[in-house]
């Protein structure tokens, strides 16, 4: 993992798409709810996040009860070593793909900084964020650690995460769409509806996306969301954001596809519609990496496909690829880049003392 230049230069370039406008909008401080509508605003999250974890648990038990624990454990055992490192390139790619949510995010706020800082930060950030949840905590903590050492303010760090987060969004909408509209028929087939319904349903999600763009591309007003401005960026960017996010998402679900069994039965756009529908309920979910839920999603989605075993298989050893060997060598890079820059503040304060000893001025 590349470590952060010496001297990053996070100047702003007059040259790049407009950023959020500077300062709040003017307007009434909005008065917080009190008694019991106040808990409920404060717990709902975490309310949500259990009552979704209980259904993922019963979800994975009713699927549970067509498969044998040791054809688990046998289809892990002889997995192809091919597949693992076909599995393993397409995450190193995925995350590759995933640092470029940063770079438009810095140029949509007219920032520059080295791409081996955005590298560090971005992969480090969605390393943990992915195995923990609550991605603006904790992945945001992350960033703000390597980005604000760059120069960058608190502010500046939080609408980097908000533009992640958009992109990731605007992504997750169009390759969903795209993928219910192609291979409708393991959503149809599990929800037991008429797979023209889905294909609709996509059909007027990828219509209300394409809205949203023009009106981005023609708008030039800022957006006003609670005590903050925001100028939209332009059709150009929020294209490349689609483009980019549905690449990633691509790349991401090929890592698990390679790994399924073979004959499972659904085409590579069927598992992508389920697996962006098993994405969007675990980040719903805010389950710390959506365990359970986004297990209980595609083995639902997957089990009039093949093997139920096979499919449980396969998800644990992407499990272990796409979330553990990422977070271990963010650990890892993160580690080399704490004592990088400790011993470079322990040489700064040991030149200054000798510098005072000496009486230099």
């Amino acid at each position: 993992m590349p470590q952060p230049d010496p001297v990053p230069d996070t100047s702003r370039d007059s040259d790049a798409e407009p950023g959020p406008a500077a300062g709040p909008a003017a307007g009434p401080a909005t008065a917080q709810p009190t008694g019991w509508r106040g808990w409920l605003k404060r717990w709902s999250g975490v309310i949500t996040g259990v009552v979704l974890l209980l259904l993922g648990a019963v979800a994975v038990r009713h699927v549970a009860e067509d498969f044998d624990y040791n054809e688990v454990w046998a289809y892990l055992h002889g997995l192809p070593m091919g597949k693992v490192l076909q599995a393993l390139a397409l995450t190193a790619a995925g995350y590759l793909v995933l640092t470029l949510y940063d770079v438009s995010a810095l140029y949509y706020l007219r920032l520059r900084m080295p791409y081996s800082t955005v590298a560090l930060g971005s992969f480090a950030g969605y390393a943990v964020s992915n195995n923990v949840g609550f991605a603006v905590i904790s992945g945001g903590s992350v960033r703000y650690r390597v980005y604000s050492a760059a120069g960058l303010t608190a502010a500046d760090i939080a609408k980097i995460v908000v533009f992640s987060t958009t992109t990731f969004t605007l992504g997750l909408i169009f390759t969903g769409g795209l993928g219910i509209i192609v291979g409708p028929h393991p959503g149809a087939q599990l929800l037991n509806l008429p797979e023209w319904v889905l294909q609709a349903a996509g059909g007027l999600t990828l219509f209300g996306l394409f809205a949203a763009t023009v009106l981005t591309a023609v708008t030039h007003r800022p957006v006003k969301l609670g005590p903050w401005s925001f100028s939209l960026p332009s059709g150009g960017l929020v294209l490349s954001q689609i483009a980019i996010a549905s690449f990633e998402i691509v790349l991401s679900g090929a890592a698990l596809f390679v790994l399924l069994p073979e004959g499972h039965g659904a085409s590579f756009m069927e598992f992508i519609g389920i697996f962006c529908a098993a994405l969007a309920i675990a980040i719903t979910s805010h389950v710390p990496g959506g365990i359970g839920v986004f297990e209980a999603v595609l083995l639902l989605g997957l089990k009039q496909q093949g093997s139920a075993g096979g499919v449980l298989g396969a998800l644990l050893a992407f499990r272990f690829i796409y979330y553990v060997v990422p977070l271990v060598a963010a650990g890892v890079a993160l580690g080399g880049w704490e004592l990088r820059m400790q011993s470079g503040s322990i040489a700064k304060a040991w030149r200054e003392t000798m510098r005072i000893l000496s009486g230099r001025d």
